[in-house]
């Protein structure tokens, strides 16, 4: 059965992940809300010419599959941040999903093509 938490029953479970090498509840919730965001926008990758959601920058080719393939989630991302994921890949240190342009910004250029949908 289960049952709310208590703020600070979230903060004691959140301090304990984070003491054995796992991520906090905040940054849990973060990472969940970017992930979301990144699956919403994924689809619109075919239909419109967008900036790289990784780095924000205006270099992706207008055919998605021309570019790279990430690593961290089922989207299209410029080469270079395709060769920073391999990298980091390679060395251990994952960039997370909340550290992503897409993520950084409310709202990212979602809106605009969600406006014209209508």
């Amino acid at each position: 059965m289960s049952r709310d938490w208590t703020k600070e029953e979230i903060q004691a479970a959140s301090e304990a992940m984070q003491s054995m090498g796992h991520m906090s509840y905040e940054t849990f919730c973060k990472e969940l809300d970017a992930s979301h965001k990144i699956q919403r926008f994924a689809p619109l990758q075919r239909k419109y010419h967008w900036p790289c959601p990784r780095c924000g920058r205006w270099v992706m080719n207008s055919d998605p599959a021309r570019n790279a393939l990430s690593r961290r989630a089922e989207i299209y991302i410029c080469d270079q941040c395709g060769t920073e994921e391999a990298l980091e890949d390679f060395i251990g240190k994952i960039r997370p999903l909340a550290s992503w342009d897409i993520a950084k910004q409310e709202d990212w250029p979602l809106g605009a093509a969600e406006a014209e949908d209508e």
